[in-house]
């Protein structure tokens, strides 16, 4: 790409992000700006509210810190929601250049293709806000899975491993991701499961489980708190199942997207295939099962890493065959 069309995708990307940071730090669904600053602090002293899991999630806790203590540092006495919403900035931005990328070796040719489904993206990630807060820990894990996805289509296999384990300090969610570098290539098309392919994957997992059950004798461990009193997975079924704005939100968050793809699927490259296979159903019941799914930022990692990519790679394969009919 030459300089001016850097520029251009850099304005873009900018643009599309503060849009993001705007609707959430000003929906009227998502938690207040002041209740977000207190529960930081309380993070940070080990005395979250929510103890489990929130308390664990200390990654972005504690880059969200550190950006406040250079902050204050160097501009004593200003706004204090300034490294918030500049944190969630930077968020997006490295978010939609990891997309750019990651679309890119999935074989997708066409850049206004790629960057009509980081427009729709930041539409999703705009649309996810209720009952939700700046949601730091959810946007690393968009970015840590993307970049798992980068580094696994590049050849890159080693990186896996001290990618997990920081994305582990960051949400147990990314379980997935050293399964992520086998479930393609046990497909024969793709020649099989090499044996470097299993020692990553085994050091990743060693890493995941290391870093789980360290931050938790750290912080000490405590029962996972329900939330509105719900702690079985039948009841949290059952709430999300009634939930009637649940279904809105959904469609605002996914639109149409799981529709065409699951109508596209066999089209799907093998290793889309495989992704989804590994990661749709299971994330999709956890989060119905174990958490209100009406936040529908839940939801962001498997739009971003696998629904819209297949819709794009639907869209470009259309294309091409309509070209060949003609």
């Amino acid at each position: 790409m030459n300089p001016t069309g850097k520029i251009i995708l850099f304005t873009c990307f900018c643009l599309l992000s503060i849009y993001v940071v705007y609707e959430h730090a000003t929906s009227g669904a998502a938690v207040d700006l002041a209740t977000q600053i207190d529960r930081h602090k309380k993070l940070i002293d080990g005395q979250s509210e929510f103890f489990n899991p929130w308390q664990y999630r200390i990654l972005s806790a504690l880059v969200l810190q550190a950006m406040i203590d250079v902050y204050q540092a160097v501009v004593p006495g200003k706004p204090e929601i300034v490294p918030y919403l500049a944190l969630s900035f930077i968020q997006n931005v490295i978010i939609f250049y990891l997309a750019f990328a990651y679309y890119k070796v999935l074989g997708i040719r066409n850049p206004l293709l790629i960057l009509a489904g980081i427009v729709m993206l930041s539409y999703s990630f705009a649309s996810s806000t209720f009952a939700s807060d700046l949601s730091f820990n959810t946007y690393f894990d968009i970015i840590f899975y993307l970049a798992a996805g980068w580094l696994i289509l590049t050849g890159r296999y080693v990186w896996i491993v001290p990618l997990t384990i920081v994305a582990t300090m960051n949400r147990e969610t990314c379980g997935f991701i050293p399964l992520m570098l086998i479930a393609p290539f046990i497909d024969k098309k793709l020649g099989g499961v090499t044996k470097q392919q299993w020692i990553i994957t085994i050091a990743s997992l060693v890493g995941y489980v290391v870093v789980f059950v360290g931050i938790r004798l750290y912080y000490g461990y405590q029962p996972a708190v329900g939330i509105h009193g719900i702690t079985g997975v039948k009841d949290y079924l059952l709430f999300n199942l009634k939930f009637f704005r649940m279904y809105p939100e959904l469609i605002g968050t996914f639109t149409i997207l799981p529709i065409i793809v699951l109508l596209g699927f066999k089209k799907l490259p093998v290793v889309l295939q495989r992704w989804f296979l590994l990661i749709v159903p299971v994330w999709i019941v956890i989060h119905f099962a174990k958490s209100t799914a009406v936040e529908t930022r839940l939801f962001l990692v498997p739009m971003t890493l696998i629904f819209v990519p297949a819709f794009l790679w639907l869209i470009e394969e259309y294309s091409e065959s309509r070209k060949l009919q003609g």
